[in-house]
Parts: C-alpha cells; structure tokens; sequence
C-alpha cells in the first residue's frame, strides 16, 4: 500500500516541476519577443509603460486582462497599416507598469492624460477592450477634450444597481482572491496552454 502513494506522490511531483519549466520557457520566450517593444515614460503617477505603431490618426488602445500594452495593439494592430497611430499603455499592475499603493480608475484615467500630454497628443480616439473599458470610460468623462470618440470591445462593468465601490465593500476576501487570479501569469498560461 506504501509504495503505490508514493508512486503517486513522484508522479505528481515531476508533473509539477514539467509543468513549471514549461510555463518558465514560455514566458521567457514572451519577454524576449516583448523587449525592445515598448518604452517606459514617467507621468505624475508614476511609470507607464507603452508600445507605438503606425502613423496618423491618434487611438488609446487600453488592454483587458491578461495583457499589457502588447495585447492593446494587438487588438487594432492592422490599423497602423491605414493611416492610424495606435498608442497602446500598460495599465497599473501589467508588464512594467507598476501598480500604485492606492489607485483608482480616475488615476488610471489621468496617467493615461499625462501620457498623452508627454508623447504630445491632443486628441485620441479611445478603445478600452474587456476590463480596460472600466479606465477607458472614465477617461472620456475626466478628459473630454482629449476624447474624440470612446469605443468599447466587450466592456466589463460593474452591475447596474450597485455602485463601483459597493460590491467590493461586501466580500474584501472575493476581490483579493479575483484580483490575485486576474495578476497571476501562471493562471492565465495553464487555462491556456494545459
């Protein structure tokens, strides 16, 4: 009976650690396609990292979850080829854009301003994918004069009937468990790759 456990115990063990060299490959092979990709400005709230292409017609593209600037031109890539400028940052927490000790979707919204203030763009048209809606929107209502037009690409959201602040009021521990799963590299690679 003794050996058949730990057999077990081996097996899942070496299944574990191929496991984690495979995801260690993976993101090694993703930070070198990434480098060289993006720059890093200082804006008033801190560093935000941030990738270029094309040429033309300004457009934000901030990125959901599980993704960082990269993701953002992803998702309009093609529009450099038609006379587009795609500025896509990293939101707070995502590549190398660290995430501020206390931040808010306004300030998200106000890095994304100085951003823009500093690379010396007026007006953009501002595309929020998934979760990067949420900045996104309060972007074009912080910032008007610089929103040209808001485009959302599956927006999260938060209900209807509750306020921003009032449903993670309720469970501290549901959001640190989403949150810490939403930030987790590994989490995103296995529901991808396993």
């Amino acid at each position: 009976m003794r050996y058949p456990i730990l057999f077990f115990l081996l097996l899942l063990v070496l299944s574990a650690a191929a496991l984690w060299l495979l995801f260690d490959r993976d993101m090694r092979e993703l930070k070198a396609r990434l480098h060289g990709r993006s720059q890093i400005v200082e804006t008033s709230i801190g560093p935000v990292e941030y990738g270029i292409a094309g040429d033309g017609h300004a457009v934000l593209a901030i990125h959901g979850s599980g993704g960082g600037f990269d993701q953002g031109l992803e998702f309009i890539g093609p529009l450099a080829e038609y006379g587009f400028r795609l500025i896509a940052p990293s939101r707070f927490g995502y590549l190398r854009t660290p995430a501020p000790e206390r931040f808010t979707l306004e300030s998200q919204a106000d890095a994304y301003a100085d951003l823009l203030e500093r690379l010396g763009v007026e007006k953009v048209v501002v595309l929020g994918g998934s979760a990067g809606a949420l900045s996104a929107m309060q972007f074009a209502i912080r910032h008007p004069q610089r929103c040209e037009a808001l485009v959302l690409l599956v927006p999260a959201s938060y209900a209807p009937d509750r306020r921003p602040n009032e449903s993670a009021a309720k469970s501290r521990f549901a959001e640190t468990v989403m949150m810490t799963a939403l930030r987790s590299d590994f989490l995103f690679w296995s529901a991808i790759r396993v």
